[in-house]
């Protein structure tokens, strides 16, 4: 039987939002077979010194499907991505954490959006291990975003002092994996990651959905 919602919201590839026949899955032919996963030997980097597993460069269809879910309104996807984001944490982090955190954002910007997408895919992520993403951490202020910023130093300065605890966090003595949705300099997470460290995280490895270009040396 057909579902009513279907026919309402006809359903759309998480990546490229072309319209899907009902019942044929949530990524198109096309971008399943043309994802730009990277390559391996290459997925694991050093963001200062902490570990940080990659999925995709950010190109193409997963940039595109990124975008929508941050600005378009499309938090659904942010199921979609999980799954592709965990197999790779469990290929290369396995048995490395035992809770799950993520790199939240502003106040003001979840307002906007609705929710936060980066809390999302760290949910979806969790579920793979039966656990709970836990908002460790709380942004302080609403920074400009990385994006919008060229240097390598002045993304270091801007991320400065813009993260703190929150109340009643539960982080001594844990080994936590660090979700964010893009990494290109690594500079949130370098700070994200120091900081729970610094809060008595007994280790701290990290994951992201996508980040940097094929022609870029991770």
């Amino acid at each position: 039987m057909i579902n009513l919602l279907d026919l309402l919201f006809p359903p759309r590839c998480a990546f490229c939002s072309k319209l899907l026949p009902i019942g044929t899955g949530t990524v198109c032919p096309d971008c399943e077979n043309n994802l730009p996963y990277i390559e391996p030997g290459k997925i694991l980097r050093k963001v200062g010194n902490h570990t940080c597993a990659v999925t995709f460069y950010y190109e193409d269809m997963v940039r595109s499907g990124i975008r929508a879910l941050k600005f378009s309104g499309r938090s659904a996807r942010a199921r979609v991505f999980a799954t592709y984001l965990a197999q790779t944490v469990a290929e290369e982090l396995g048995g490395e954490f035992d809770a799950v955190t993520y790199v939240p954002i502003s106040a003001q910007r979840r307002f906007r959006r609705g929710y936060d997408q980066t809390q999302l895919l760290a949910k979806y992520v969790a579920q793979t291990w039966d656990v709970t993403a836990e908002p460790t951490l709380r942004k302080t202020r609403n920074n400009p975003p990385q994006s919008l910023i060229k240097t390598l130093r002045d993304r270091r300065e801007n991320v400065q002092n813009v993260y703190a605890p929150r109340k009643h966090a539960d982080i001594a003595g844990r080994r936590f994996l660090l979700i964010d949705d893009i990494t290109t300099s690594g500079s949130t997470l370098i700070v994200c990651a120091d900081l729970l460290l610094s809060l008595g995280a007994s280790s701290v490895v990290c994951a992201a959905l996508a980040g940097g270009h094929p022609e870029e040396k991770p």
